[in-house]
């Protein structure tokens, strides 16, 4: 079994069971997202319905990848390599009746899928959630390579199956296309952002070529990450887009972070990952009647409530809803902020022992929309007895929630062992 921090060892005891479970709820809900025949995993977790949903995300495919990993490190799941290797070769085409689509002249997957058959489900051909499914794919490389090195060898064969060159859109000033379309790349989308992990995965393919160099030699690698795009929340620098006048949401910090070897050795990023944390801290704290413990502007779906999936921000949150995992996300830069997750479970969302003996309907709900822990809620209606239940946790958001805790517990070297170096 793996080391565990200080920072784990130091919890009360009550406070260390509850970590286990949400730690162990951060898999399980992965693998109740992933359909056995193709090992694909789905978009998101229908909370008050039926799982795994028809519609496969190929970038929750890549982090279902890491939770095998996961799973594997923690003794979870004795068959973890046998699931990975299966998604894999699903992925590349090599499971019978299942296709996942992608760009004929490129390579790239189509974000939506579905889960059986791989059809496009009228979705784009997307850079980032292709990239998500090989960051995926090398990291359960690196993990599994002397239980089962097939799945390296798939790895490999997937990222090299992709002809990166089409992402580059304007290699001084970081602009990558986000979409593919008949072998072109379209709707470029300037520095800085996640697709920090599209220019890494080209560099790391295809490091001939002069254009994808430059890409990130650039604009994105250590020595230039002071000259990335900022904002000030306060006096705090904080890593933006183009737009230097808004905030990015939690989650684009996060990404870089777990998933792209210079970023998260980098002393340089760690200090602006700070402080993304503590702008998002300290935002919520100007708004009246909210505890210290809320927190955390991250995405995902608000079904029944605002709009429907939104990418919340510190200028731009319709309602102020709370994601619990961008908290997680935060923990090996703000460890202290196990405790206002563990307060949010305490006081308000005890998913594994709530009841309501005089609302059982209130109870079923309450405890189907939070079964794998905390993630995404509405301080306002929390405590209200017309009570908002969340119906999907979507699993690219849900990932922070399985990063953080990963690192939380076993250190952040879980991920720089197994991030394959450019």
């Amino acid at each position: 079994m793996a080391q565990v921090t200080d920072f784990y060892k130091e919890l009360p005891d009550h406070v260390k069971a509850f970590v286990d479970r949400q730690y162990h709820d951060s898999y399980a809900l992965f693998e109740a997202s992933r359909h056995p025949r193709t090992g694909l995993y789905a978009d998101g977790y229908m909370t008050l319905g039926e799982n795994p949903d028809f519609r496969c995300s190929i970038a929750a495919t890549g982090v279902g990848l890491i939770s095998l990993c996961v799973a594997d490190m923690e003794e979870w799941d004795q068959e973890a390599a046998e699931k990975a290797l299966l998604t894999l070769r699903a992925c590349l085409g090599e499971i019978e009746g299942c296709q996942p689509a992608r760009d004929e002249a490129t390579g790239f997957f189509a974000h939506f899928v579905d889960m059986e058959t791989g059809k496009n489900l009228h979705s784009e051909i997307s850079t980032i959630d292709t990239s998500l499914l090989v960051a995926g794919a090398l990291f359960a490389g690196q993990h599994f390579k002397e239980k089962e090195p097939q799945i390296a060898e798939l790895a490999k064969k997937l990222l090299q199956s992709i002809d990166w060159r089409v992402v580059v859109a304007d290699k001084d000033k970081g602009v990558i296309n986000m979409v593919v379309k008949d072998g072109e790349g379209i709707l470029p989308l300037p520095a800085y952002n996640e697709y920090v992990m599209v220019s890494y995965l080209a560099l790391l393919c295809q490091p001939e070529d002069q254009d994808i160099q430059d890409l990130w030699f650039n604009n994105f690698a250590e020595e230039e990450m002071r000259n990335l795009p900022q904002i000030h929340y306060r006096d705090i620098p904080v890593l933006t887009d183009h737009d230097a006048t808004a905030f990015l949401s939690s989650f684009v910090h996060q990404f870089p972070f777990f998933l792209v070897p210079d970023y998260a050795k980098s002393p340089i990023y760690r200090e602006f990952y700070t402080n993304a944390c503590m702008a998002d801290r300290l935002k919520w704290k100007e708004l009246s009647g909210i505890p210290s413990y809320v927190w955390g502007y991250g995405a995902g779906p608000n079904d029944g409530l605002y709009d429907n999936y939104h990418a919340d921000k510190i200028n731009n949150s319709p309602g102020d809803i709370a994601s619990a995992y961008i908290v997680a996300g935060f923990l090996p830069v703000y460890p202290a902020g196990i405790y206002d997750l563990y307060a949010l479970y305490r006081l308000h969302i005890p998913y594994d022992v709530y009841t309501n003996s005089k609302d059982v309907e209130d109870e079923r709900k309450f405890r189907d929309a939070y079964k794998y822990g905390l993630h995404r809620y509405s301080w306002e209606h929390l405590e209200q007895r017309d009570r908002w239940y969340p119906t999907k946790v979507t699993l690219i958001d849900w990932s922070s929630m399985l990063y953080g805790l990963t690192a939380f517990k076993r250190g952040m070297s879980f991920f720089t062992e197994r991030l394959v170096k450019a």
